[in-house]
C-alpha cells in the first residue's frame, strides 16, 4: 500500500471514530429527560396503548342495538285427503335492550377511559420520579468523579515528591508506600463511582430508549425553601386518586347494569305464513319476564366493588397528606444540612489546604500527615456532595408526592 492509500485510509478511521464518538453522547438537562420520558418511557407508551383498548370498550357499549335481528323460515308439504299442499312460514324479529341497561353499559365505558387517562397520569408521575432520581445520581457521581480526579493527580504529585525525597534519603520507606497506597485508594474510588455513574446511565437510557451516552449539563441543585400549603393543595389532585373515583364510577354504573335486568326485554316482529293456499300475515310483541335472572350477581358485585373503592379512596386520600408532610420535613432536614455544610465546612476547605500545603512545604508537618489532612478534606467535599444529593432526591420525592411531577 502506498503512502497516499495509507493516509487516505487513516483519514477514513479518523472520521469514522469522530462521527462515532459524536454520535453516541448526547448532552441532557433534566428538562430534556423529562420531556423525553414522557414521550418515549416503555411504562408510559405502554399505558396510553392501554387506553386505546380501553376506548374499543366505549365503542361497543355505545351501539344502540346489541342485538342482531332474527329470521326464521320453515318449508312442508301438507297431505290431506286427496290434496297436497306446500305450506311456508317466515318470520322476522328484533329484541331490544332498556334504555337504562344501554346508559349503564356507555357509564361503565366511559368510566374505565377515564380510569385509563388517569393511570397514564399516574404512570408518568411514577417514571418522572424515577427518572429525576437517576439523573440526580448521575450528575452527583459526575461531581464525585471531578473530585477523585483532582485528588488523584495531586496524589500522584506527591507520590513522585516522595521517591525523590526517598531516594536522597530524606523520607523513610513507609511514607513511601504511604504516599503509594494514597494514590492506589483514590483511583479504586474513581472506579467504583465509575460504575456508579454507569449504574445511573444505564438505567436513564433505557427509560429515554436511548443508545447514545448520556452527558447530564446541569449540577445539583442548591437549597430551594418551599412552603407546605400548596403541596397538600397539589397533592388533592394525584392521578392515583382519579383513577380510584372513575373506578367507583365504573362500579356504580355496573350495579345499575344489574338493576336494569330486573326489567322486562322486549322484542317486535312480523311473520308470513302460507297455508293451504291462504296468506297469513301476523304481528308480535315477546317480553322476557326477570323472574329468575334478575342481574343478582352484577348488583351485588357492584355494590360491594364500590363499597370497597371508596374506602380505598378515602384511605389514599389520608395516605398521600402524610406522605407530602413526611417528605416535606425530609426535605427540610436535608436543606438544614446543606446549610450547615455550607456555612460551617465548604467555606473553609480552600483555605485549610493552602495551610496545609504551606505547613508541609516549611517542614511543620510531614508526608503522613499531609496525606492524612488532604484525605479529611476530601472525605467533607465527598460529605457536601453527598448532602446536596440527598437534598435533590428528597425535593424529588416531595414532588412526586405532591403530584408536582407530571
Amino acid at each position: 500500500m502506498g503512502m497516499g492509500t495509507r493516509t487516505l485510509a487513516a483519514c477514513a478511521v479518523v472520521s469514522l471514530l469522530a462521527g462515532s464518538v459524536g454520535a453516541q453522547s448526547r448532552v441532557m438537562t433534566l428538562q430534556d429527560v423529562l420531556a423525553r420520558a414522557r414521550e418515549q418511557a416503555p411504562a408510559i407508551v405502554s399505558a396510553r396503548l392501554g387506553l386505546e383498548e380501553t376506548r374499543a370498550r366505549l365503542m361497543g357499549a355505545s351501539v344502540r342495538r346489541t342485538s342482531n335481528p332474527q329470521i326464521e323460515a320453515a318449508v312442508g308439504n301438507r297431505h290431506g285427503s286427496g290434496t297436497r299442499f306446500t305450506d311456508v312460514e317466515v318470520g322476522f324479529a328484533q329484541p331490544f335492550e332498556s334504555g337504562a341497561r344501554r346508559s349503564a353499559r356507555i357509564a361503565g365505558a366511559e368510566a374505565a377511559v377515564a380510569q385509563g387517562a388517569a393511570q397514564i397520569e399516574e404512570t408518568t408521575r411514577l417514571v418522572l420520579r424515577d427518572v429525576s432520581l437517576a439523573y440526580y445520581r448521575l450528575v452527583h457521581a459526575n461531581a464525585r468523579i471531578r473530585l477523585l480526579n483532582e485528588a488523584h493527580a495531586l496524589a500522584t504529585r506527591l507520590h513522585s515528591a516522595a521517591d525523590r525525597r526517598f531516594k536522597a534519603g530524606d523520607i523513610a520507606v513507609l511514607d513511601l508506600n504511604i504516599a503509594r497506597a494514597s494514590v492506589a485508594r483514590v483511583w479504586a474510588e474513581r472506579e467504583a463511582v465509575e460504575a456508579q455513574k454507569a449504574q445511573a446511565a444505564g438505567e436513564l437510557r433505557q427509560w429515554l430508549r436511548l443508545d447514545e451516552n448520556i452527558v447530564v449539563a446541569d449540577t445539583l441543585p442548591g437549597p430551594a425553601v418551599t412552603e407546605l400549603g400548596p403541596l397538600l393543595q397539589s397533592s388533592s389532585a394525584r392521578p392515583e386518586l382519579h383513577v380510584l373515583e372513575a373506578a367507583v364510577q365504573e362500579a356504580e354504573a355496573e350495579l345499575r347494569l344489574g338493576l336494569s335486568f330486573s326489567k322486562p326485554d322486549y322484542g317486535v316482529g312480523v311473520r308470513y305464513s302460507r297455508e293451504e293456499g291462504d296468506h297469513i300475515v301476523l304481528g308480535g310483541l315477546t317480553l322476557t319476564l326477570p323472574v329468575f335472572s334478575q342481574g343478582q350477581e352484577q348488583r351485588a358485585a357492584g355494590s360491594a366493588r364500590a363499597t370497597r373503592l371508596r374506602a380505598e379512596l378515602e384511605a389514599a386520600r389520608g395516605a398521600i397528606q402524610a406522605q407530602v408532610r413526611t417528605a416535606f420535613d425530609v426535605y427540610n432536614r436535608r436543606l438544614a444540612a446543606v446549610s450547615v455544610f455550607e456555612r460551617e465546612v465548604v467555606a473553609g476547605l480552600d483555605e485549610n489546604e493552602q495551610l496545609t500545603t504551606r505547613s508541609f512545604d516549611v517542614g511543620q508537618i510531614g508526608l503522613r500527615d499531609l496525606l492524612l489532612i488532604r484525605r479529611e478534606l476530601l472525605d467533607l467535599r465527598f460529605e457536601h456532595l453527598d448532602a446536596l444529593l440527598e437534598a435533590a432526591l428528597a425535593r424529588v420525592e416531595l414532588d412526586a408526592a405532591a403530584g408536582v411531577l407530571r
